[in-house]
């Protein structure tokens, strides 16, 4: 598995060089599967993808952003859900932080047991398997230690929970990167200790690697009420989403709460 991600990061890595930072690599195609516009860096990275996976010549179902569901063969051994370039806005601008995301499973998000995510500007690499630890660039890596009452980091999505119950408390911070892919990772390694996106906005892509590298380096990861996330692997499903160390979890949930209200 982590070879044939490995290609497929490779291949998608190697047709967008030329379009990063570049005018016509925002130039809009058409509407994607998921239902909002698709670049022409979008394309290109799912292109690419989609050659590796027919060279393979494995039976296995894609779900992916721009094209929806692809079948390969007549009886899928598996799903892969791809993100082929999570931070397209970033790549298009210059910015460096961005990536592609890979994940095997079966029919929902409870059901992943393989997750890739490839930081398409570092190289760095994070990956794990179902009950076999989280890595990065092949090394053990484990969420934060910081509690609740600490100063902690965390990325969150929608302004006016964080302006009202989160900034300037207790020296927290936020950090919105602009790839939920890689902050999750980041989640997972310790760098950031909470990621939440509770605008409903996320699809199943976006979210379906980085969920298990955050779970099996200890974090934890649910919906916005605390819930298990098993949405099923389709491109137009949306998502609401807290993952944390675990340790600030609750602190997390009961602002949300409060925000909600």
């Amino acid at each position: 598995m982590r070879k044939l991600c490995e290609d497929i990061a490779n291949s998608i890595e190697n047709a967008i060089r030329g379009y990063i930072g570049a005018d016509d690599g925002g130039e809009i195609l058409y509407t994607g599967a998921d239902g909002t516009p698709t670049a022409r860096i979008d394309d290109v990275a799912e292109r690419a993808a989609l050659r590796v996976l027919k060279n393979d010549g494995r039976s296995v179902r894609l779900v992916s952003e721009e094209m929806g569901e692809v079948v390969f063969g007549s009886n899928p051994e598996f799903t892969i859900v791809l993100d082929p370039l999570d931070g397209t806005y970033n790549a298009l601008r210059g910015i460096p932080f961005y990536s592609v995301s890979i994940a095997i499973g079966k029919t929902d998000l409870s059901q992943i047991h393989y997750g890739y995510v490839k930081n398409l500007v570092t190289g760095d690499v994070y990956a794990a398997e179902r009950d076999r630890g989280a890595l990065l660039n092949g090394k053990k890596i484990r969420v934060s230690t910081r509690k609740e009452a600490d100063p902690y980091c965390a990325s969150i999505y929608g302004c006016a929970f964080a302006e009202r119950n989160f900034l300037n408390q207790n020296g927290k911070k936020v950090r919105l990167l602009g790839s939920a892919a890689l902050e999750l990772c980041y989640v997972a390694a310790g760098k950031l200790d909470a990621f939440v996106d509770a605008r409903n906005r996320l699809r199943i892509s976006d979210v379906a690697a980085g969920k298990l590298i955050v779970e099996e380096a200890g974090g934890v990861v649910t919906d916005d009420f605390g819930g298990v996330l098993s949405n099923p692997l389709m491109i137009k499903e949306r998502v609401k989403i807290v993952a944390s160390n675990g340790r600030i979890h609750d602190d997390l949930l009961v602002k949300l709460r409060e925000w909600n209200k």
